[in-house]
């Protein structure tokens, strides 16, 4: 006898049916009562069939009542409004990010972020509905590029980085543009890169001091606006007297601030200048070495 003799048997005969409800007019229950002692009974004495039909019996339950709620993270925040964890895990991670750096180009083979931001763009080209609207809204929040073609969107209140960068400079015009933009963020690693082949001196950190210079030399008469704004209220935050000012403006970056002073000073001694501009060693401009 198997288990689909005894389906059939049962749905000609309803005999199990009637042994339950039996079994529950005998201790005066229900028939839930009456099964719930039976599946005791069954499962003391035997066991290893109990535990083999366990896995369909929950699986029939989930079809039934859904399946368990998932409990989540302590610090989780639901952005899209449900419960997926692995999205709003990312998108904070995204935000994050964006708050940083100023933008959501984040290398595909950099860490899992990158990966998830990829996917994002898959997603949202397939016809299904994998990504919701709300999620959708979220990104374009962020100025979340669709097409790794396309343009970014122009970042309101200017790049995170630069501005903590030329924070530190008009505070401490004593550092150097390098460090300052060290204290806003920026590694070594991006600020090496070549941007022209052609003209291996025009690195990203030579189109970010030229930028510095240029938003330092219009600070005191541009408009109160956008990344001037914001940079002013960065000074005004390092001009303070509170304690954590310097973690405030600068984050974990601002570790660096000590070293970079004492290292300031001691230019300042030895009459050494910094960042002073220099002429083109070639009138063709192929080279221009950075400061």
């Amino acid at each position: 006898m198997d288990n689909q003799y005894f389906r059939k048997y049962n749905n000609a005969t309803k005999v199990f049916d009637k042994f339950i409800d039996a079994w529950a007019k005998n201790c005066d229950g229900t028939q839930e009562d009456a099964a719930n002692m039976i599946m005791f009974s069954l499962a003391n004495h035997f066991p290893q069939c109990y535990v083999k039909n366990f896995e369909m019996a929950t699986k029939k339950h989930e079809k039934m009542v859904g399946p368990p709620p998932v409990e989540l993270p302590p610090d989780f925040v639901s952005y899209d409004g449900t419960n997926d964890i692995k999205w709003n895990t990312r998108y904070a991670e995204l935000v994050k990010y964006h708050k940083e750096n100023g933008n959501c180009k984040v290398m595909y083979n950099n860490c899992l972020l990158g990966k998830w931001v990829s996917s994002q763009r898959s997603a949202r080209k397939q016809n299904f509905k994998i990504l919701s609207d709300k999620c959708v809204e979220l990104l374009d929040n962020l100025g979340f590029l669709w097409s790794v073609k396309g343009h970014a969107k122009v970042i309101k209140g200017g790049d995170p980085r630069q501005n903590r960068a030329i924070a530190a400079k008009l505070t401490y015009p004593d550092l150097s543009i390098r460090e300052c933009l060290h204290l806003g963020g920026f590694k070594n690693d991006d600020l090496d890169v070549i941007k022209d082949q052609k003209h291996t001196w025009r690195t990203v950190y030579v189109e970010h001091k030229d930028t510095i210079r240029k938003r330092i030399d219009k600070y005191q008469n541009a408009r109160l606006s956008g990344a001037r704004l914001e940079t002013e209220k960065l000074v005004n935050i390092l001009n303070g007297e509170e304690e954590d000012r310097f973690v405030q403006v600068f984050g974990v970056c601002s570790s660096l601030l000590p070293e970079f002073l004492s290292a300031a000073e001691e230019r300042v001694r030895n009459g050494i200048e910094v960042d002073k501009p220099k002429r083109n060693s070639s009138c063709n401009g192929s080279k221009n070495p950075e400061d």
